[in-house]
């Protein structure tokens, strides 16, 4: 009988709710690149009606977690700034996902002294395009096979106001059609 070994267990970054109804869940951040909001297919959800269904990108890279807003109405902050584009995360900081307060903790920096510097270069991180809420809206509603007039009832406005957020998102993701703008989007992890 052969016996084998354990393996070794390698502790990941967490993100940990403190209030409200989500007191005491924890997302362990377990993934490279995934995103983070209140819809199902997210790889971290966070079951809340005032977190955007795609809310957030969180990249691991390195000895980095790096967050990105992904256009969510509510936006995103860390230690009460609103981010604007990737923003590498530390033990010990506040992330709001809209009015949803998590602290993030990581294993790997909690386990070194206080006293100690920690010394490392924070990774090159790719910016994509970065969309309005409306914009995250209709492209959303594109993705799920809307046509204009379709996305126009849903969000209470125009068909001609929708062909105007689709022109822009046809110009900010550099596609020429809805086809083009849905696989773009899931290419730069916008859906």
């Amino acid at each position: 009988m052969e016996v084998q070994k354990a393996q070794k267990i390698v502790p990941v970054p967490t993100l940990h709710f403190s209030e409200g109804s989500l007191a005491g869940r924890v997302v362990r951040l377990d993934r490279d690149v995934a995103t983070l909001g209140r819809r199902e297919d997210n790889a971290y959800v966070v079951p809340d009606p005032r977190v955007s269904r795609v809310h957030a990108e969180v990249r691991r890279e390195a000895s980095a977690v790096i967050i990105t807003d992904l256009g969510s109405s509510a936006g995103t902050k860390v230690n009460g700034a609103p981010i604007d584009g990737p923003r590498v995360i530390r033990h010990g900081d506040k992330v709001s996902f809209g009015p949803v307060t998590a602290t993030f903790e990581d294993p790997a920096a909690a386990a070194e002294r206080e006293d100690a510097t920690m010394v490392f270069d924070v990774p090159k991180v790719e910016t994509g395009p970065h969309l309005s809420p409306r914009q995250q809206q209709v492209l959303e509603l594109m993705a799920e096979g809307m046509t204009n007039s379709e996305i126009g009832e849903e969000l209470g406005v125009t068909e001609r106001t929708v062909k105007a957020y689709a022109q822009e998102l046809y110009d900010k993701l550099g596609v020429r059609n809805r086809a083009g703008a849905v696989a773009e989007a899931a290419k730069l992890g916008l859906l």
